[in-house]
């Protein structure tokens, strides 16, 4: 008995790091193992055309997927898939049916594989847009006077539903702070828009008024001139 407690207690440490080890790469290989499996998940159907989703059903697939253990998991538990819908072919609003092809399934894991989804076809609600060049507004905090905002370019073309195509509308970029950015400065911004915009970017371009670049110019001018007093004899 005796021997068997000091079999056990001696060099405790080393075999309690040994046991840590072993937990840690068992863990690891579990969640590196390769394996299928057939789960349920929520998805998103996404338009690529000029038409916005606005119902769907039904409201989950059944799909079965092939990888790493951990990011199936994952996958069931939180994921949620896209299905990449072609440009509709319809004129008018209303529900369409679209059948599922495994191309059109994207998962949140580059890794995953998909093997199939249930069910094969899915039926989705869509509204016509309609595109609008609109004006682009910037967004600026801490704009000083007597700087001047060119926005480049200066519309954009969004895609709106039919109601709205008389509405008056502005799409606004993100709101920057520019008090103390340097003169002349080129901003690159995102637009905000409820609805698809394009492009999402604009640049912000920032420059001196007519009475800034006077005063810099004559600023410029005077120090070139007590430089080349205090440098010549």
């Amino acid at each position: 008995m005796k021997n068997a407690y000091k079999l056990i207690t001696e060099n405790i440490h080393y075999k309690l790091l040994a046991l840590v080890f072993a937990v840690l790469l068992w863990f690891l290989a579990t969640n590196k193992e390769i394996t299928e499996a057939v789960i349920t998940v929520k998805y998103v159907p996404v338009s690529s055309g000029d038409y916005q989703v606005v119902d769907y059903t039904p409201k989950k697939l059944k799909i079965k997927v092939e990888g790493y253990r951990k990011e199936i998991i994952q996958l069931k538990e939180e994921g949620k898939v896209r299905i990449i819908l072609p440009p509709a072919p319809a004129e008018e609003n209303g529900w369409l049916t679209f059948k599922v092809k495994k191309e059109m399934v994207k998962l949140p894991f580059t890794t995953l594989k998909l093997k199939s989804v249930e069910p094969k076809r899915i039926k989705v609600k869509l509204e016509k847009l309609i595109r609008k060049a609109v004006p682009v507004e910037a967004e600026l905090v801490g704009l000083k006077k007597g700087v001047s905002v060119r926005v480049v370019p200066n519309y954009a073309v969004v895609s709106l539903p039919e109601e709205l195509s008389g509405a008056v509308i502005s799409v606004k970029t993100e709101s920057v702070d520019v008090s103390d950015v340097k003169l002349p400065a080129v901003l690159e911004v995102k637009l905000r828009s409820n609805y698809r915009v394009e492009p999402n970017r604009v640049e912000i371009i920032l420059e001196a008024g007519d009475e800034s670049k006077e005063k810099a110019f004559w600023n410029r001018r005077n120090q070139g001139s007590s430089k080349q007093v205090s440098t010549n004899p």
